[in-house]
């Protein structure tokens, strides 16, 4: 499995990187933190909360439905972003991180 650890703006250069890795994943999932949970925001909403330049396609459009997204309520409810069905939201965001970096033959990548 490749975890994806995400903390950057969707305007950010990594995230566009980061994007681009997921595309080409078959087995993935991504942990939004920090900034990152922007990344639930569309184009538009991500545009008008960060004040900056479009970014070159979304979280959304990037994953099919067989990765798994996964967010941090804590930082969700600090930015006011909702999940909105789009990501899980476990009680303990970092205990199911450190769950799936655990499991044999597991990467992550942190951008």
């Amino acid at each position: 499995m490749r975890i994806f650890l995400l903390t950057k703006t969707p305007q950010n250069e990594r995230t566009k990187l980061c994007l681009r890795l997921l595309a080409s994943s078959v087995d993935a999932v991504v942990y939004l933190a920090g900034d990152g949970v922007y990344n639930l925001l569309g184009r538009e909403e991500a545009d008008k909360a960060s004040q900056a330049g479009q970014a070159d396609q979304t979280l959304a459009s990037a994953l099919p439905g067989r990765h798994r997204i996964i967010a941090c309520r804590e930082d969700l409810e600090a930015r006011g972003v909702s999940a909105d069905g789009k990501a899980i939201v476990p009680t303990d965001f970092y205990e199911s991180l450190v769950d799936d970096m655990m499991q044999e033959g597991s990467r992550i990548y942190t951008f």
